[in-house]
């Protein structure tokens, strides 16, 4: 038994134990020890450990002297059998359990039929090895009752003691059920030819949960004969409980064991397919994971169109997670089934077993089917591996009707398919508007910025607005994959000048405004003054979507001069939204522009916009603006909502105010969802 080492410089040293690297030596004080023990007999849960902690020191400081042991483990034992504590002895039959040898027995023994002190003892002479130990054990199994009884079954059963077999077998029959079935587990554990005897004529004789729990340690034998290489004899008893035996938990296991030892497994799992069985179906298609190979995936593949609908789906879905190819032309067929489900499952399953002659028939069915089914196909056609796939997809777009063509142009958008930019340049001409505007969002995967000037061209001869839009965020998203940020806008700007169309001019000024950079501003800038209202549109825009607070002031100065209705409100929203985003200015001034936009605000929308912006700083000076309007019935819904947001961020540094205008919003407050942030806050600040 391993033990623990440790050498102290103590009083008493004892030389001992010559090993191969020389001398070790054990120093322990014995008298050190006696006076220790005979202070901890008193000893209770709850109490100091410190004199309990010393003890297992000086144990490990033994450990390297079996002579010092030898002392230690007679003090302990002397300990058990003394007036001590229950915890006082729990703690010394501990250290046994690490220290003790079958000289412990004779203490230890006399323990077990006491239910009080039994399991202590069983803890202790479980770990000691030996026959002696073996022996009290079962002296004692004849004469202990109850719990006591029961742990010491538990014990032999642990330490695999095949002498206990024959008084273990006896106590399957007991009237106690709780011994009863302690016993059938026991000589489950035990394993051996005659427990596993016993257990075959013990499930004739049993009933109920006891029959059950037989079974059980039954098949627990057959484990060990199979884990023993004794497989014909195991699948006997595996055989017997799945054919003979209706408990469901019994028989799947007994399958189990079944397909792990069966000479051909492939003919057990075929016949629990063909078996009108739904529950051992299900179980012989969750091993096909474990156990398949190609003889048998063909096989089970074979009899698909024979099952259940359900187990259909649950095997077509085993089939794709064993990845064999022998299934292939099985599931298939499965894709023409008459129910939906099956199809759907079928055409999931195509994702890891289909090839490159599954594309038409997964890109048919994604652009003629609908939901779920379309889903599986979608899915399946974008997740298929290989080159060939890829080759097969892009030769195929030529000649596909326009709703196979969108499926496969997107496709190579989700596969982000290489080689594939050709092919869109002449689809984005096709006669069809969902094929263009397919390709167009496809060159925002597979498209690199060398390519943007073609795509600009293409944005300049649209007509079609819808296309246009899609355009303009494919060379956004285009632009954005050169790394340095300062160089996205330079292919924009520089077709800008040779374009006159307003439209086009139009959609490339937006394209600036989305990607931000500090090159494009002086355009936008000079485009906020050209003659053109929808130049102007356009400008206003894009510097209301910019990334930055950069335009704010050009915003500002539209909104407050232009005698244009509509470009001051898109001008006054922009600089709103433009004051939101993070930036290095005082808080103060952001509140200040808060208040200007107010002022500059035509409607209602726009001061609500303001307020939503003013919830968000956080600050005392935006808790006054917001308090300033909770009366206002038009705005009263929006400054509540921005005093509570900004609670959280005043509630330290202004307690008393923060909980007045708090106690106001829960006085006047129709939102209920207010009301609870505001109670949840009050209810934060009482509590810190």
């Amino acid at each position: 038994m391993k033990r623990w080492t440790r050498i102290a410089a103590v009083s008493l040293v004892i030389i001992c134990c010559t090993f191969a690297g020389g001398i070790s030596l054990a120093a322990v004080d014995i008298q050190e020890l006696d006076d220790l023990l005979i202070q901890v007999k008193t000893y209770d849960y709850g109490q100091s450990r410190e004199n309990l902690t010393k003890i297992t020191d000086m144990i490990r400081e033994a450990g390297t002297s079996p002579d010092m042991l030898k002392q230690v483990e007679k003090r302990l034992d002397d300990f058990v059998c003394s007036d001590a504590t229950y915890a006082a002895k729990q703690f010394a039959c501990k250290q046994l359990s690490l220290i003790g040898t079958e000289d412990s027995v004779p203490a230890l023994a006399p323990m077990l039929t006491d239910e009080k002190y039994s399991d202590m003892a069983r803890y202790a002479l479980e770990r000691i090895p030996g026959s002696a130990v073996d022996e009290a054990l079962r002296s004692a199994l004849v004469r202990a009752t109850g719990k006591a009884k029961v742990g010491i079954i538990n014990t032999l059963a642990v330490r695999g003691d095949t002498k206990a077999v024959p008084e273990i077998a006896k106590l399957i029959d007991d009237s106690d059920k709780m011994i009863a079935g302690a016993a059938a587990a026991a000589l489950g554990r035990i394993g051996s030819v005659a427990a596993t005897e016993t257990l075959a004529k013990a499930m004739g004789k049993t009933s109920g949960a006891l029959r059950t729990q037989v079974l059980d340690a039954y098949l627990k034998c057959a484990d060990r004969l199979a884990a023993g290489g004794k497989k014909s004899q195991a699948f006997a008893i595996y055989q017997k409980l799945y054919t003979q035996e209706k408990v469901m938990p019994i028989r799947a296991a007994a399958l189990r064991g079944m397909v792990t030892t069966a000479e051909n497994p492939t003919e057990t799992v075929v016949g629990a397919l063909k078996a009108s069985d739904q529950p051992m179906q299900t179980v012989a298609i969750g091993l096909l994971r474990d156990v398949a190979d190609s003889e048998m995936i063909k096989a089970v593949a074979a009899l698909l169109p024979n099952l259940s609908v359900t187990s259909q789906v649950q095997l077509l879905s085993a089939l794709a997670d064993c990845g064999d190819k022998a299934a292939l032309d099985s599931v298939v067929g499965e894709t023409k089934s008459s129910d939906a489900a099956v199809r759907v499952a079928a055409l999931s399953a195509l994702a890891k077993l289909g090839d490159a002659s599954t594309v038409d028939l997964l890109v048919s069915a994604a652009a003629k089917t609908t939901g779920d089914e379309q889903q599986a196909a979608q899915q399946s056609l974008y997740r298929l591996r290989g080159a060939d796939i890829d080759r097969a997809i892009l030769q195929k777009i030529p000649g596909a009707d326009a709703s196979a063509k969108v499926e496969l142009i997107r496709s190579l958008d989700r596969r982000n398919t290489a080689g594939s930019v050709p092919v869109l340049l002449k689809t984005i001409s096709d006669s069809d508007s969902k094929v263009r505007i397919e390709s167009i969002k496809a060159f925002r995967t597979v498209v690199q910025p060398k390519d943007l000037p073609a795509l600009i061209d293409i944005l300049v001869r649209t007509d079609s607005s819808s296309e246009r839009g899609e355009m303009e965020k494919t060379i956004v998203a285009v632009a954005r994959k050169i790394t340095d940020q300062q160089e996205q806008a330079n292919a924009v700007l520089a077709a800008l000048p040779s374009v006159k169309d307003v439209p086009a001019r139009s959609s490339l000024l937006s394209v600036l405004g989305k990607i931000g950079v500090d090159s494009a501003m002086p355009v936008l800038r000079k485009a906020l003054k050209d003659s053109d209202p929808k130049i102007k549109d356009a400008a206003v825009r894009a510097l209301s979507e910019w990334p930055t607070p950069e335009p704010a002031a050009e915003l500002l100065d539209v909104a407050q001069t232009s005698e244009n209705q509509v470009h001051k409100v898109l001008a006054l929203r922009g600089y709103i939204r433009l004051i939101g985003i993070k930036s290095d200015r005082p808080t103060e001034q952001t509140i200040k522009m808060y208040k200007t936009a107010m002022g500059l605000a035509p409607n209602v929308n726009e001061k609500k916009m303001v307020l939503s912006g003013v919830g968000t700083t956080g600050s005392w000076e935006g808790m006054q603006m917001a308090a300033g309007y909770l009366d206002d019935p038009q705005l009263s819904q929006e400054a509540e909502a921005a005093v509570v947001k900004i609670a959280r961020s005043t509630a330290e540094d202004h307690p008393e105010e923060t909980k007045e205008l708090l106690k106001k919003v829960l006085e006047t407050t129709k939102s209920e969802t207010v009301r609870q942030q505001a109670k949840r806050m009050l209810g934060f600040m009482e509590r810190n």
